[in-house]
């Protein structure tokens, strides 16, 4: 396997391992009344899951679409950083420290992916 292949597998299956995790511990056995259910956050999610699928299947066959699932899967991140400081907003999809060190290994490991894609 070369480099590419391992960063798309371990990054695929974090991107896709947390979107599922946070749909599961939220959405299914979250509180009905939580401020985080809204549809940009939902919404996230499919975003994460689907182009983190096209990441995770690149470890294996080129995928043609992870020209567009990367830089997609970091302008999404980079929000949710810019977000996360915005403390006036009570449904930021990152709300708590250990989410916002997982999304900046992400954001890290999206940009190495990147780089060798481009380049």
């Amino acid at each position: 396997m070369t480099i590419e292949q391992i960063i798309s597998f371990v990054l695929g299956m974090l991107i896709v391992g947390e979107a599922i995790a946070l749909f599961i511990g939220i959405y299914l056995m979250g509180r009905k009344e939580s401020e985080w259910k809204t549809r940009f956050n939902m919404n996230t999610l499919l975003i994460d899951i689907g182009f983190g699928a096209i990441i995770f299947f690149n470890a294996f066959e080129k995928m043609p679409y992870i020209m567009i699932a990367v830089p997609a899967l970091l302008i999404t991140h980079a929000y949710r950083e810019f977000e996360y400081f915005k403390k006036d907003k009570k449904s930021r999809f990152i709300f708590t420290p250990p989410l916002f060190i997982i999304n900046t290994v992400k954001i890290i490991g999206l940009l190495g992916l990147l780089f060798m894609i481009y380049f």
